[in-house]
Parts: structure tokens; sequence; C-alpha cells
């Protein structure tokens, strides 16, 4: 419904600038008396969020006033809205209004959204009052407001904030200690690059990333040696390190550990060596080999559905809505398989999976229509009597709610939800608790990789559109840094299963119609 409203209103929303700006003062104003007048007459989300758009065009200091209180709505989509209009202001008044009362502001909630907003929408005078708010706070700082502060300096760049960022990686939120690492790499600040080879050794494994991530954006020499070294822990960083080594040497020998060594040991010895310049890695890159062939580098790997992966820590997502009961249509793909059933074939590729898991291997499954089923509350170890064990749960998989010979959808429970299972692969609800992304209460849980299999479009759940959906993923990955393979089977149209794998670092295959 609302996704549908905006996309009705997208000429609105996107006029030319010239009709935007040809908005007098005296329009801009009687616009948000209106909205002052009629918001809380509103009981739908979806007249809300249009309420709160229409004053997009409403640039003036006294929309500003007016979209405070909205940023505390208890409707996610309307303070988001809210948000989005914000980030769209650009005269010169309201930003002035914005920033006005950053630094003296108490509330540390809004203050973190204003600095969201201000630096989404690309404010270079926003720099100034952080340095502000650093000098003055720096002490009191709640952990959103450190967190959109070093957001702010990665949209904005960081050249002449390495303080902030050197103390912001030493927090201890590990969100706030993530995201300043993530200014550092945007901002390409390799004279910090031997503050960040200690955080490799971080205990929440996605701030490990984020400075193997860092250190490979700014080329740290210095970090070769110990990001090498690294490549002996098991896991999916492996592969994050070997593109990290990759962007500083342009040498490509994926995860094999003594290649490295042995390598790195006899050049980096030569009188006059070098790490290769930018250009001779753009150069590099274009020579080098695609995505598949780096994941087949440096020894066994476990698969599912085609798709390899370094991971220790997985979890297998699977649709067992109604059409899962479906028969596929290209024969021709599935030979081979005990039957054309899509479910059959998703239980043949899995149970594959699950018997080439090895003890050092944690994994789980969910299985999911209209509610979710999971087989363990946690990840368990490959070891024989766990695998017993879900393949026993594997093949007591059936498609809900076909009723084996009447209406498959009459009692709803073969719907497809799809954005309730992406939420219970993460172990939260966004909706409780959310302070940056996700529940505050599970910080940096072990899984990092997710296998998610389905056949159909979202039908049924908090969210079904899918530009939701996207939206709410996103939010919440941004700190868990967990990569989603995605996989589709059947007759459907793969763009959002495509953009979720590519949105959260993952690979999108599809089996077949």
């Amino acid at each position: 419904m609302i996704r549908l409203l905006l996309v009705c209103l997208s000429f609105f929303f996107f006029a030319p600038a010239a009709f935007v700006s040809a908005q007098t003062r005296e329009q801009k104003l009687d616009a948000v008396k209106e909205f002052k007048r009629f918001f809380r007459k509103w009981k739908g989300t979806a007249e809300r969020v249009e309420s709160v758009l229409d004053l997009k065009r409403a640039d003036c200091p006294e929309a500003v006033d007016a979209l405070v209180k909205v940023l505390r709505h208890k409707d996610i989509e309307v303070r988001e809205a809210a948000r989005n209009v914000l980030a769209g202001y650009r005269a010169p008044a309201t930003i002035e209004r914005m920033l006005s009362g950053l630094v003296e502001m108490k509330d540390a909630t809004l203050r973190g959204t204003f600095i969201d907003v201000l630096s989404r929408g690309g404010s270079t005078k926003l720099k100034a009052v952080l340095r502000e708010i650093w000098e003055k706070d720096r002490k009191s700082l709640k952990l959103q407001e450190k967190f959109q502060i070093a957001r702010a300096l990665k949209r904005l760049g960081a050249e002449g904030f390495e303080d902030i960022l050197l103390a912001l990686t030493k927090d201890k939120a590990f969100e706030v200690r993530l995201a300043a690492l993530d200014a550092i790499g945007e901002s390409r600040l390799k004279k910090m690059g031997k503050d960040v080879v200690p955080m490799l050794n971080d205990p929440v494994w996605q701030v490990q990333q984020a400075a193997i991530q860092a250190l490979g954006t700014i080329r740290y020499q210095g970090a070769v040696n110990p990001l090498i070294e690294k490549l002996k822990d098991p896991g999916r960083l492996k592969i994050d390190i070997a593109e990290a080594l990759f962007k500083i040497t342009t040498w490509d020998f994926g995860t094999n550990y003594k290649l490295w060594r042995k390598t790195w040991d006899r050049l980096s010895k030569l009188e006059g060596f070098r790490i290769p310049t930018d250009a001779e890695l753009a150069k590099a890159k274009k020579n080098r080999e695609k995505y598949d062939k780096r994941y087949k580098k440096g020894g066994k790997k476990n698969t599912f559905a085609g798709i390899p992966t370094t991971s220790t820590r997985v979890l297998f997502v699977i649709d067992v809505s109604a059409s899962m009961d479906d028969l596929v249509i290209d024969r021709t793909k599935f030979k081979g398989y005990r039957s054309f059933r899509k479910l059959d074939i998703v239980k043949t590729e899995l149970s594959k999976t699950v018997k080439s898991l090895g003890p050092n291997t944690w994994f789980n499954i969910i299985a999911f229509a209209s509610k979710i089923k999971k087989w363990k509350k946690f990840l368990v170890p490959g070891t024989v009597s766990y695998k017993a064990s879900a393949l026993s749960f594997i093949k007591s998989l059936e498609p809900l709610g076909t009723g084996r010979g009447y209406n498959a959808t009459a009692d709803g429970s073969g719907k497809t939800n799809t954005y309730g299972a992406l939420m219970a692969a993460f172990d939260l609800d966004p909706a409780k608790g959310v302070v940056l992304t996700g529940n505050g209460k599970k910080k940096a849980l072990k899984l990092d990789t997710i296998y998610f299999l389905t056949d159909g479009r979202p039908s049924i759940g908090k969210y079904v559109d899918i530009e939701d959906i996207l939206r709410e993923v996103k939010k919440i990955n941004e700190t868990r840094r967990i990569v989603i393979h995605c996989i589709s089977i059947g007759d459907f149209e793969g763009s959002f299963l495509k953009r979720l794998a590519q949105q959260n670092g993952g690979v999108f295959v599809d089996l077949g119609h």
C-alpha cells in the first residue's frame, strides 16, 4: 500500500528542481501549517507517510521544527519518511536550523538522527559542528551519537579527524568500532594503518572484518604479514583477507597460506621492494579472474546449491510454502533427482551439504512458510550425531498448506513469510529495542553466512513489499555483516533475491524453473 502510494507520487517527489524551488516562502509556510493541522488526524500509516512527504518541497526552517516530533513517532515508516525528507533539504536557512542546536542538544537519539540526515544530505558544515560536539561531550556521548559521528565522517571525509576516529576504534561498543574502521577505509587514511592492524584480533568478528577491509582499501604495507598469518584462522574471513591482500600486493593466491607466506618472505626482502601503485592495482583488477575462481582457491570448502563458502558458521533457510509442492518445468536441468518436486530437489541438495560438513563447521536449519520453524535454537557442530538429527529433520520437511488434494492456501499456512524468515535468521525482531541496527541486546552473534532458498514472492508477514524487506535487512546487516547467499527455484522472477544477495555480500543462483 505504502509502496504503491510512493510510486504514484513519484513525479511529485522527483519534480525538476526549478519547480520545487519555485515555491515561495509563503507557500512553504502554508504547507507546514496544513501539515501541523491535519497530521494527528490521520489514523493510517499510509496517510501519515503521505502527509510527511508532502513537506518535501517545503524546504524551510519551520518544516524542520514540525518534523522533530515526527522523528519520535511510533511507526517506523513514518519516522523513515521524516528522516528522508530532512535529508533532502538543501536551503541554507534550513540546514542552519538543523545545525544550530546540535552542540547543546541533550537528546542523544535526536542528535544522532540529525547528524545522520545532515551527513546523508552532504552538509560540509556538519564537520565543524562534529568537532565542537566531540570537544564538548566526548566523555558523555551515547552509543548512537558516536555511531552516527563515525558514519558522518565516512560520508563526508575524515581527513583531519584521525584523533576522533582513533578514539572511536577503542570504544566499548562494537558497532562504533566497526563504523570508525569503515570511515578510515572510505577516507583512505593510510597513516592510520598501524592503528588498524591490532584490530585484526578484536574479540568481535564483524570488527575484524571491517579492519581487514579497511587495511585492503588504504593499502597499508605493514598489514601484509599479519593478514597472511590470519589466513590460518578458520571461517569466512579468509575470503576478505584474500581480497585485502590482493588489493595491497596485486598477487592473487586466494586463501592459500603457504603460497602467500613463501612469496611474501621472498619478495619483501628484496632490495628496493615496494607494493604496486594504485594504477598498477587497477590494471591487475582488470586482468584478475572473477569471483567464483577466488572461492575455489585454498582448500576444501562446503557448498550448497553450487555456492561454495569457507564459512564454518552457516545457516540454511529453506522455503516450505505450498508452492514448493509444485513440479519443476525444465526437467533436463534436474536429471538424477528422485523426483521433480521442488522441495524434494532442495532436500536432496541440503542433505548432501549436511553430510559434507565437518565437526569444525557449526550450522543450523530454518524452514519457513507463513510460520517459522527452527531445527535448533542455536548453531551446532557438524558431528555425526547432529548431522544424523539434521538429516532426519530435512527428511520430515513437507510443504505447508497443501492439504494433499485440496486448496493449497485455504488455511493460510502455506504462504511465504520472507521477512519473518530473515528476521529469525538474524535472531532478532527489529521492532523491539531498536537503537541503531537490530536489537542492542544481541550483539555479534557467531553466525556469519546465510543460505536463503525460496521459490516465491513474499506474501505474508510484517513486510511483504520487497523494498521494505531490503531496507530492513540492510539496516540490520550494516553492523552484523552476515553474508546472505540467495537461491531461487521454480518460476519466480529473481530480481529481489539477486538484490538481496548483492546488497549483503552474497551470490545469487537460479537453480531453474
